[in-house]
């Protein structure tokens, strides 16, 4: 604190001869012969307190001092409360909710260290926010002890929302640190916010965020665990197919180690066996690595598959170890390999109308030309054993596949396969197919030259280049698209087509039949046989005008029908086919269960009488059997050939079942089932190892205003950097204050100078004096 004096004008000369005119005004005048001595003395005593104040206001002195404002603020404390916290902390025995409820107490305990004023507010946090507590660090009652559940409640974990629901709460004083605690561990799906984000917007508001890590680090024997990902929860086949099951294997703390995944078949009334294994041996101590499990699909039915890792030495949740797989096999399926050179519209057009059938699979080979694709193209894997039910070859060049694959075609179709060829420029013989196995499979005869280049110019000869009308020869089921009575006029109401190749003839031998022809008496469609296979051949290659013209019902038809029969299965029956995107559903957790409605080669449509219902499987009743109907559950129509129920979610854990029946067009029942299960089972243990690089991340972008990454031992520096950050913000001011500048001393001033002349006036007028100064009686006049 220092004194200073500020005289008025800024001249000491002036307040000095100011000073003297005073005191010789004090001496000079005098009451003489009114006054008694002691009046005389009051009275100049008066004369000299005015003289002083006078001096005061002349001189002006002031005072300069220092002083430090310390900021206050609201400490936030956020804990995890979900039940991840219940895994071991891989300190000691104490597990991860012991181990935060002991740092929050040492932390409570010692938060008067910061001072008086700052407010401490504790919440706790899972997939939402709550308030736990809050109090000044000088208060020390009852009613600010905090009161802990006995252990964590939560079932999933959010970073981000909490985060961000704690920057939109209103605090008693403005947010000024953020202490976190948690294991890192997402699992809410889709989570609140990204906790980066978050953690970037402390930053920026200067608001430092602490992150204590909670779990063990990577090299704690806690720390092993092995986690089956990205299996998906049901797959869909056709009996006899090739299924591959896919999934990733993720692998902590366990570097340089085989690893079996196996994958098990589990099915009511058959011992379980396991299917298929494959070895793994990751090079890192956190790696993901892919696996693939192949088999070929059982007999039909629903079956339930297990992959399966099997556990390490020291791992201490094996729940996340396996991940169940529910397999439909149906019978009847089938799957077509569509060989293509270029990307056309009847490509697309025809996988389109094929391809809505559930029960037909639909591969598509496209065989560029030349430098952008090597010929010829090995099929030899492609087409080797019986896996596909029919192919389709569109407008290809012979020298594409060569003899190899057009040998490997005609065996296949020798074997029982279907083949559907298309029209185009490099088709039948134009294509040089007629030096080829298929030249014997084909129904009709191939013309055009055999030797040209698949890139020499188009003889025109060779192809129908004016519009052609298809019309069809007889009454051949096989080209019925509408009823019998309008199935003709449907036909004469078709868009003409671009064209069409040119056969040499047809062939005359058994089972070769003129389906459809041109306005002009071209052949266009011709069917035949050969070995055990059926033939059809198409002249065109430009029915995608039809599903254009508005026509999709009957493009379908035909489409269907041509499959159907080159697979030998005219007839398809309706039926029903249930679905779910999740089949291991989380207990109280809602799902929605799809109905698609299978046409069949008829082509019915889906009927309005589809009742649905769900049963608890794993009741038994009286009888012996098992199985409880929990009543009927409303559908509502997703589109023309689908419908969808939800589930509410299922108040207790177990197996259950979804039964849709119906009466197709015929008058037959149907039936479908969907079986799934329920369980009771925390997503929270199935991610035990914490994420540290998140945590990590976390801390380095809000490094800017101080956030830093805590290990739970270190406790202590988190007051510490508390502390020198509050010495960081401590404000320093300088005040300085002079009389005459302030409104209070200005009016003291003034007011002692007004008493002072108040009570030195009786003397003046009248030689009297206030009997509350004197204190005793004054003489008569």
């Amino acid at each position: 604190m220092d004194w200073s004096l500020n005289p008025l004008f800024g001249s000491y000369f002036l307040v000095i001869l100011a000073a003297l005119g005073l005191m010789i005004v004090l001496i000079l005048v005098q009451e003489a012969g009114r006054l008694s001595r002691k009046q005389s003395v009051v009275l100049w005593g008066l004369r000299l307190g005015m003289c002083v104040v006078l001096l005061l206001f002349l001189l002006r002195p002031g005072v300069t001092f220092t002083k430090q404002n310390s900021p206050s603020g609201s400490i936030a404390i956020l804990m995890d409360e979900s039940t991840s916290m219940l895994l071991p902390s891989g300190d000691g025995k104490l597990s991860r909710w012991e181990q935060q409820v002991e740092i929050l107490q040492k932390i409570w305990d010692r938060r008067s260290q910061l001072g008086k004023d700052n407010t401490w507010s504790t919440f706790l946090y899972s997939n939402t926010i709550r308030l736990l507590g809050g109090a000044k660090a000088s208060e020390a009652t009852d009613a600010t002890k905090l009161v802990l559940p006995s252990e964590p409640s939560g079932t999933m974990t959010d970073i981000g929302g909490p985060l961000g629901q704690l920057m939109g709460t209103t605090l008693e004083s403005p947010l000024s640190a953020v202490v976190w605690m948690g294991d890192g561990a997402q699992t809410q799906t889709p989570s609140g916010g990204d906790p980066l984000q978050f953690a970037r917007r402390l930053a920026q508001l200067d608001i430092p965020l602490y992150v204590i890590g909670i779990g063990p680090r990577a090299d704690n024997e806690n720390s092993r665990d092995l986690s089956v990902e990205g299996v998906p929860e049901q797959l869909d086949v056709f009996t006899k197919n090739k299924l591959n099951v896919l999934g990733t294997l993720r692998c902590r703390g366990v570097a340089n180690t085989d690893i079996n995944v196996r994958l098990m078949l589990y099915r009511e009334g058959q011992p379980d066996r396991e299917l298929a294994r494959t070895k793994l041996k990751p090079g890192r101590s956190d790696e993901s690595l892919p696996f693939q499990l192949s088999i070929i699909a059982p007999d039909p039915g629903a079956y339930e598959l297990v992959v399966v890792a099997d556990p390490v030495d020291r791992e201490a949740v094996v729940q996340n170890n396996q991940s169940t797989v529910y397999l439909n096999v149906r019978d009847g399926g089938a799957r077509i390999l569509y060989i293509e050179g270029e990307a056309r519209f009847e490509m697309q057009f025809i996988r389109r109308s094929i391809g809505e059938s559930s029960d037909l699979n639909v591969s598509i080979l496209g065989i560029y030309k030349p430098p952008v694709q090597k010929w010829p193209v090995d099929l030899s894997q492609t087409l080797s054993g019986s896996a596909f039910d029919c192919i389709v070859l569109g407008d290809v060049n012979y020298k594409a596949i060569d003899a190899a694959g057009a040998t490997a075609i005609a065996d296949q179709v020798r074997r029982g396969a279907g083949l559907i060829t298309l029209g185009g420029y490099n088709s039948y013989g134009p294509g040089g197919w007629g030096q080829s196995a298929l030249s014997e499979v084909l129904p009709v005869q191939l013309g055009g030259n055999p030797g040209k280049a698949f890139d020499a110019k188009v003889n025109l000869q060779d192809h129908i280049t004016e519009p052609i009308q298809v019309v069809p020869k007889g009454n051949s089921e096989l080209l019925q698209i509408d009823t019998p009575e309008s199935n003709a006029k449907t036909w004469a109401s078709l868009e003409k087509l671009d064209g069409a190749s040119r056969w040499s003839g047809i062939k005359n031998r058994p089972g070769v039949v003129l389906l459809a022809e041109s306005q002009r008496g071209d052949p266009l469609i011709v069917a035949g046989t050969f070995g055990n296979g059926r033939v059809i051949s198409l002249a065109f290659d430009s029915s995608y005008l039809w599903f254009r013209q508005g026509k999709s019902a009957e493009h379908k038809a035909f489409w269907r029908k041509l499959i159907y029969y080159c697979m030998r299965r005219e007839a398809v029956d309706e039926g029903m086919q249930l679905r779910m995107t999740q089949r291991r559903v989380l207990l109280q957790r809602p799902a929605e269960v799809v109905l698609e409605w299978i046409a069949g080669s008829s082509a019915a449509e889906m009927p309005a009488n589809i009742s649905m219902h769900l049963w608890k499987m794993d009741v038994k009743n009286p009888d012996g059997s098992y199985g409880q109907d929990l009543g009927l559950v409303p559908v509502a129509k997703r589109d023309n050939g689908s419908m969808r129920a939800n589930f509410a979610g299922a108040k207790e854990a177990g197996r259950f079942e979804w039964r849709a029946q119906t009466t197709a067009s015929n008058g037959r029942s149907i039936e479908a089932k969907l079986p799934f299960v329920v369980v009771d089972q925390s997503v929270e243990s199935l991610q035990p190892i914490p994420d540290w690089h998140l945590m990590e991340q976390m801390a380095r972008l809000n490094a800017s205003a101080g956030g830093t990454l805590i290990a739970p031992d270190q406790t202590n520096d988190i007051l510490t950097l508390l502390q020198e950050r509050r010495k960081q913000s401590t404000e320093t001011t300088i005040e300085n204050r002079k009389l005459g500048e302030g409104v209070l001393d200005s009016w003291v001033a003034f007011l002692s100078l007004g008493v002072l002349m108040c009570c030195s006036g009786p003397f003046v007028k009248n030689g009297t004096c206030p009997s509350s100064l004197l204190h005793y009686p004054q003489p008569d006049a």
